[in-house]
């Protein structure tokens, strides 16, 4: 009776982990896991969303503010003083932002 009850109660702590196990959070972008909402949503913004710098005149958007400019000052020659906007995308949807903050409530949907 006793040994038994002793052996089941050793396995719970030291060998089957059922009572420690923690609830995790997996990145779908690379399988990373975290163990809080605020971690995960923090690596994904950070890790796996794109930012990008959006010509003020037509839809083309470029990796970088020179490339930008550049399209600006060649396609758009009459608005070459205007700066491009930063635009923020969504690593799961593809969804765009026109600020971070968004994006960040944003994601909440996704986890």
């Amino acid at each position: 009776g006793n040994f038994l009850l002793a052996n089941v109660e050793a396995h719970l702590k030291e060998a089957c982990l059922h009572f420690s196990r923690r609830v995790g959070y997996r990145c779908p972008s690379c399988a990373v896991v975290f163990g809080g909402v605020n971690s995960i949503k923090s690596h994904i913004q950070t890790s796996h969303c794109e930012v990008f710098h959006k010509c003020p005149i037509c839809p083309m958007a470029f990796k970088s503010a020179p490339s930008a400019h550049a399209h600006v000052y060649t396609q758009h020659p009459g608005f070459s003083n205007q700066q491009s906007k930063m635009i923020y995308k969504c690593a799961m949807c593809d969804t765009v932002f026109t600020h971070k903050p968004l994006l960040s409530s944003h994601f909440d949907q996704h986890l």
